[in-house]
This record gives structure tokens, C-alpha cells and sequence, in this order.
């Protein structure tokens, strides 16, 4: 069973938020893309960075909690979002870094094809999709 001390020590290290089930946007934030999938978690940690990544798997796999990962896009099956488990956000992590010379982009997890095509990564000739909030 998940001890409240667990979670406040766990909430007290993130750098982003933790949303529990009474808080005001627990809705808001367990909403995916299909309107017709209505889990509810647990918890959902909204990582800011990948320190809070690691301490959100870390504190999954010590609370032996059903672990899921929700990128900045959609999943139509709803994988983004479990009932009574850790939801690990990484919607917050946006940012898109061209390296003209390597041609590489490096995009954070929370990136959806919006947010890399507004970087004019096209100057490398990837394929163009016209939906801006597809994940990637």
C-alpha cells in the first residue's frame, strides 16, 4: 500500500508538480486524446526535467506502482494513462535543438510535430505531417 509519507517526500523532490485524485486540475490532467478512455491514476508526476523522470520511475518501481508514460502527443489506445498507478507526464518537457552540421534534432519527450516543425527543422527535409499535435 502507498504511504502518504512516500508520496509527500516524493512530491517535495519533483521539480515539476505531482496531481493527486481531489486536486483541481486532476481532470484536466488525466484527460487523453480519446474522449472515451476515463482512467484514473493514482498519481501524475509532471516531469520538468529528466531528473524528475528518474526519480518518478524510481518511485514507481519502489511503490511496485503500474507505471505509465505520456509523451506531449496522443495515443488512441490511451497507453499514456493507467487506473491506480504513477502516470509519468512529460508534456512539460519542450524543447527542439538543431545541429545544422550534424543535421540531428534532439527533442524532448513532451515535443509534439507542432512544436519541432515551428523550429524549422524542415531545412532537414523530414517527412511533413499535418498534425501538429501528433506526438512524436
Amino acid at each position: 500500500m502507498l504511504k502518504e509519507n512516500a508520496i509527500a517526500d516524493f512530491k517535495a523532490n519533483l521539480r515539476g508538480g505531482l496531481i493527486e485524485p481531489g486536486d483541481k486540475d486532476y481532470d484536466e490532467a488525466r484527460k487523453v486524446h480519446n474522449g472515451m478512455i476515463h482512467k484514473r491514476p493514482r498519481l501524475i508526476a509532471r516531469c520538468a526535467d529528466v531528473a524528475d523522470v528518474i526519480s518518478s520511475v524510481n518511485f514507481g518501481r519502489e511503490n511496485d506502482l503500474l507505471v505509465s508514460i505520456r509523451g506531449g502527443g496522443h495515443n488512441a489506445g490511451g497507453l499514456g494513462i493507467c487506473d491506480d498507478g504513477l502516470v509519468i507526464d512529460l508534456s512539460p518537457i519542450k524543447y527542439t535543438r538543431v545541429d545544422p552540421e550534424a543535421r540531428t534534432v534532439t527533442v524532448g519527450g513532451g515535443c509534439t510535430w507542432g512544436d519541432v516543425d515551428q523550429n524549422r527543422v524542415g531545412i532537414f527535409s523530414l517527412p511533413a505531417l499535418d498534425l501538429p499535435r501528433t506526438l512524436m
